[in-house]
């Protein structure tokens, strides 16, 4: 069985990443083969809480393979998903949020089954996030042959929007997208009204009153202005896709 790594940035929010890791342990037919990996900011005023609640629940969360927190410098969402990337065990790795659960008995072993349809380990999959469906990889799953082929797994160029895009948009143009709709992974995403504002996300993306900052067409701009990258990481893997 292939190892698998879930990596998720969070901030002042201890127990929602708590209720993902037991989400993700309940729901995993093989929770010894997977790990979580959490980055915290050195600033964050919650990090004790993390620490605690987190020990307390320490003989379930012993059943992954790791559950280890990352604390590190105040960075973009997008920087960090690429720092727990570049520390994590996995064969397989997937971008996770604290504001989502997973919610599918044996998702790890329905995940097995979809990846044997790719030899060459060369995909873009996500699961349903029950709002956006097979609209938008919200939450992509790639291989460490994707990841170490392309040297990254988010660019770290922008604020928080646009990294699931960006993997999404190299998949597009490989013609490897494919999306996994009997597991679901709700999102509970605060513009749906499941949640308050990411702390994160607003620190970056909208300011009191709820208005986005200029930070977010500045990532919009970015996004467009970048394609020719994403052909050229796109024609990285094709060389060693298998036809």
């Amino acid at each position: 069985m292939q190892k698998i790594s879930l990596l998720c940035p969070t901030r002042d929010r201890p127990q929602k990443a708590l209720r993902l890791a037991l989400s993700i342990l309940e729901t995993a037919t093989h929770p010894e083969r997977v790990e979580i990996l959490f980055y915290l900011d050195s600033d964050d005023p919650t990090t004790e809480d993390y620490l605690s609640q987190f020990r307390a629940h320490q003989p379930q969360l012993s059943r992954f393979l790791r559950c280890p927190f990352i604390i590190g410098d105040p960075i973009s969402i997008s920087k960090s998903w690429n720092e727990l990337a570049s520390r994590c065990q996995g064969d397989i790795l997937i971008m996770a949020a604290d504001d989502q659960t997973y919610d599918t008995l044996g998702w790890d072993v329905r995940l097995d089954a979809e990846i044997q349809k790719f030899p060459d380990n060369i995909f873009c999959m996500w699961f349903n996030d029950g709002h956006w469906g097979e609209k938008l990889c919200t939450f992509p799953i790639v291989s460490r042959q994707w990841y170490t082929t392309l040297g990254y797994f988010t660019t770290g160029m922008f604020e928080c929007l646009y990294d699931d895009l960006w993997i999404m948009d190299i998949g597009r143009i490989l013609g490897r997208l494919h999306y996994i709709p009997d597991i679901l992974t709700e999102h509970y995403h605060w513009s749906y009204g499941k949640s308050e504002i990411d702390p994160t996300y607003e620190r970056h993306q909208v300011n009191a009153e709820g208005k986005l900052k200029p930070a977010v067409q500045r990532d919009l701009n970015l996004f467009k202005r970048t394609t020719h990258y994403r052909e050229l990481d796109a024609r990285r893997l094709a060389t060693i896709m298998k036809r």
